[in-house]
């Protein structure tokens, strides 16, 4: 089964095209999407519900309030977890039409500036034994349009910094989070570090999530990733700084071997 994790704060306009897409380029792909709306002021949850009133294979997991990306990752991937456990005979017959492809995660941004085709080929990937596969800016067809020239240089600075601290073998862009986990690859990462398995509340969590299920995966890949963030509707949440601060604090866990003595910086 094929599950599409979307972490979602204050992403009403962008949400209803995006879910959209999602189901016509994965209606040939046995597919579950869940949405976790991180405490949104808008009308995301109400975007959510009624796309949920037509399609039963979209989800809604809800935070009271904004917790912040690793958090909303966090909470996704517990639901995944719980619910290809307990629901599989729900599609007993389509998992008999792709028996031969494993359970997996892909996590995307919900603002529609990622393409949805390089859905079915993170899917691909995996199916053809990836453990990992990331949309990658940074390998022969990749880019990024849209983006400030303070978002492109700490998206490269953040990948050569920890390149040299934490190298992975097939990796050049650890900060995307648009990436393909097989499932049990995250269900040894939460056996090995609980349920949040990303302790820190800024965008470095993804680098964090990357460095902690890498060391469980044999095969780790990326595909090229364009990049529209032009098309993004709304103001950006990332902060730069405190994101710089949470690759120094990752460093220093790096560095230490340990993760959970330090106090993550907020969103």
């Amino acid at each position: 089964m094929l599950y599409i994790l979307l972490p979602a704060y204050n992403e009403d306009q962008a949400l209803p095209s995006l879910l959209k897409d999602i189901e016509q380029i994965c209606a040939p792909i046995p597919h579950q999407t869940v949405i976790v709306d991180d405490g949104s002021t808008d009308h995301t949850a109400d975007v959510v519900q009624k796309f949920a009133q037509t399609h039963p294979n979209i989800h809604k997991v809800s935070h009271t309030q904004n917790q912040g990306l690793g958090a909303a990752l966090n909470s996704g991937f517990q639901f995944v977890l719980n619910f290809n456990k307990y629901y599989d005979t729900l599609w007993e017959d389509q998992v008999i039409k792709h028996q031969q492809a494993p359970d997996m995660v892909i996590t995307m941004d919900a603002d529609n500036t990622q393409p949805v085709d390089c859905i079915p080929k993170l899917y691909e990937a995996i199916c053809s034994g990836a453990d990992l596969v990331i949309a990658s800016r940074y390998v022969s067809g990749g880019e990024q349009n849209g983006l400030s020239l303070g978002r492109r240089g700490l998206s490269w600075g953040a990948g050569r910094v920890m390149h040299y601290f934490a190298p992975i073998k097939g990796v050049r862009d650890y900060s995307c989070g648009y990436r393909a986990y097989r499932l049990a690859l995250l269900a040894e990462g939460t056996r090995q570090y609980g349920p949040e398995i990303i302790k820190s509340r800024n965008f470095s969590g993804m680098v964090e999530l990357l460095l902690k299920v890498a060391p469980f995966a044999e095969c780790v890949t990326e595909i090229p990733l364009k990049l529209h963030y032009e098309l993004k509707k709304g103001a950006s949440k990332m902060k730069i700084w405190q994101t710089i601060w949470g690759y120094v604090q990752l460093i220093y866990q790096v560095k230490r071997h340990k993760w959970s003595t330090v106090e993550w910086a907020e969103e």
